[in-house]
């Protein structure tokens, strides 16, 4: 075919597809005009999911008659004049396409009234490019019909109804937690879904997240508030026990425009890196704020992606940001969580029947002071901090020491955060006291983090002791991992590997850390190789391994459920947990102790009442 120019039309269609991708691409693309607009509500209208029709209404300061043309007309804006406007653009929209692709594949009407304006006007691209009279007493209301009627082949990827109108309100939720100061309404197929007032204050704009979020996110999430080279961290974080299978519960925003980052989110992910099984995603909802010169918006046709000029910078400000807020709730009591107690109803009467569906606060953190100090040797670490345990007699009695640490608890004396270990329940959790009441721990999740959190220290001490093998182990390598092999020599001998290039496509291990000896570190090898071979983060990522074997070596060190301890050695490990960075978690996220408060358990018992 010889090569000829595509008409407006079809150019028009062309581009929509980089904008409208689907329903929820138009709900996104109208509230952000909206939004820019400075509206103080946006109403949102959806029939069929979408797919007949959907409107978007708000108050904002609305269009001139004489721009209205211009509105729907491709390359046409009012949010940027020069080259200098685009390198600090602070609207959400910039690039004068979301209209004219609208109208390119659906029946598109706008009406507006501007605010000095005596009337509204309505356009209708599609059969008059003139505006006409009509009724709207302010703002801006688009009306999207029919969409993909002329376009077939783009109609038939659509998903039913209720999938469309899933991704709308998942667009919607996005933007609504975006600005707090701005109320919003949706409804669908005549019902309304959502109505969510302006929100201010701290306790409003908690509700919203709450409520927009679900799932318990407010029960389990602790605000974050950070501010460091002219940039601002705010939100909200979910504790470790609210992770997640997939991760569906992030919304990041910079400068309230809705993201998708890769720097972002890794600087999010490496804040629980010691908190959260490799397979759960942490729930968040934080907003970042710097000079809009320092991102560039400009970077994907929705956009949804963005650039950081210093992009290192952005992703160590997020991680400490976020560390320091989970460092924070893991290291000071928190505020009580109302969980349901589980207790045993069979042969008990009504009244205590309803007692047992009663509430009690529970507590996941305590006052830690952190251990800093070194070990003498990494074979030396690991054999301290194994139990060595002998079985304890069912019938042994408790020591008269043990008897006076619980008397101290009573008398008020000055008790530590745990409190002191008053039994084992069925080999599995420890039972003890403090002032508050009942602390009940997760023995192997609380010794598997002790563990691992000494085990971190003595990589951090000094240099990682190695073992040399007596024969070298021959590795086959590709091309690309035999030359990462050479190029990251350094990094490797930092955590103790010791690897030379032995031809084009083969490498010799010739030294493992000593700690992992007796761990498959042929298998760990070829990771590490492999992940430097791929840019996978440099050093770091061969850190992020070794962090995930030494957490797999702390969860078989630890503790096993049907171990009988001695009230020696739970004490001993109630007191290891108080002076353990991370302790109310172990390795995988999991809680590793609660508290029941005494008014709690009186809730429980229905005592006074």
């Amino acid at each position: 075919m010889p090569i000829r120019r595509l008409d407006d039309q079809l150019i028009s269609q062309i581009a929509a597809g980089e904008v409208v991708e689907r329903p929820a691409s138009i709900v996104k693309e109208l509230m952000e005009n909206s939004l820019d607009a400075g509206a103080g509500w946006i109403h949102v209208t959806i029939e069929h999911g979408g797919l007949r029709r959907i409107v978007v209404a708000d108050d904002g300061n609305g269009i001139a008659r004489d721009d209205l043309g211009l509105a729907v007309a491709r390359h046409a804006t009012s949010k940027i004049d020069s080259l200098d406007a685009l390198e600090s653009v602070a609207s959400l929209g910039f690039r004068g396409e979301a209209l004219a692709s609208i109208a390119s594949v659906s029946q598109l009407t706008l009406t507006s009234r501007a605010v000095d304006a005596d009337r509204a006007y309505a356009i209708t691209p599609a059969t008059s490019a003139e505006p006409r009279p009509a009724a709207l007493d302010r703002g801006t209301r688009v009306e999207v019909r029919e969409l993909f009627a002329r376009i077939p082949a783009r109609r038939k990827f659509l998903r039913a109804p209720a999938t469309e109108f899933a991704h709308i309100r998942k667009a919607f939720n996005q933007l609504a937690l975006s600005r707090f100061d701005i109320g919003f309404v949706l409804h669908h197929d005549g019902t309304e879904v959502a109505r969510i007032a302006p929100a201010h204050g701290p306790d409003a704009m908690q509700q919203r997240v709450d409520k927009l979020i679900g799932g318990a996110f407010g029960d389990h999430a602790v605000a974050v508030d950070e501010q460091a080279a002219g940039m601002r961290l705010s939100g909200w974080i979910a504790m470790p026990g609210f992770s997640r299978g997939q991760a569906d519960r992030q919304y990041s925003y910079v400068n309230h425009r809705p993201i998708r980052d890769k720097v972002f989110n890794h600087g999010v992910r490496l804040a629980y890196r010691d908190l959260l099984h490799n397979q759960r995603h942490p729930a968040y909802v934080l907003y970042l704020t710097l000079d809009a010169r320092q991102v560039d918006v400009n970077a994907h046709p929705a956009k949804a992606e963005v650039r950081f000029r210093e992009s290192r910078l952005v992703h160590d400000f997020v991680f400490r940001s976020v560390g320091r807020a989970l460092a924070a709730v893991e290291a000071k009591p928190h505020a009580a969580r109302e969980v349901e107690l589980p207790v045993s109803t069979a042969a008990a009467p009504a009244a205590d029947q309803s007692a047992a569906a009663s509430r009690a606060p529970v507590q996941h953190a305590f006052d830690t002071q952190a251990q800093t100090s070194a070990f003498a040797g990494i074979a030396q670490t690991r054999a301290a901090y194994e139990f060595q345990m002998p079985a304890m007699p069912a019938a042994a009695s408790a020591p008269a020491s043990a008897v006076a640490d619980v008397a101290a608890v009573e008398q008020g004396d000055d008790v530590p955060a745990l409190g002191y270990a008053l039994a084992q329940l069925h080999d599995i959790y420890i039972l003890a006291q403090n002032k508050g009441g009942l602390v009940l721990v997760d023995m192997h999740a609380a010794h598997e983090r002790v563990l691992y959190e000494r085990l971190k220290q003595e990589y951090a001490a000094g240099q990682i002791q190695s073992k040399h093998l007596l024969m070298p182990e021959t590795l086959s390598l590709s091309e690309q991992e035999a030359a990462a092999v050479e190029t990251h020599a350094e990094a490797l001998a930092a955590v103790g590997l010791e690897i030379t290039r032995a031809g084009p496509t083969s490498g010799h291990l010739r030294a493992v850390p000593a700690l992992l000896a007796n761990e498959d570190y042929v298998a760990l090898a070829y990771d590490m190789v492999g992940e430097l071979g791929e840019g996978l983060r440099g050093p770091q990522g061969v850190r992020d391994r070794i962090d995930d074997v030494l957490a797999d070596m702390g969860c078989k060190a630890a503790v096993k459920a049907g171990r009988r301890l001695t009230l020696t050695e739970m004490n001993a490990l109630l007191r290891d947990m108080e002076h353990t960075d991370r302790a109310g978690h172990c390795n995988h996220g999991r809680p590793s102790w609660v508290q029941v408060d005494m008014a709690g358990l009186d809730r429980l018992f229905m005592r006074g009442k």
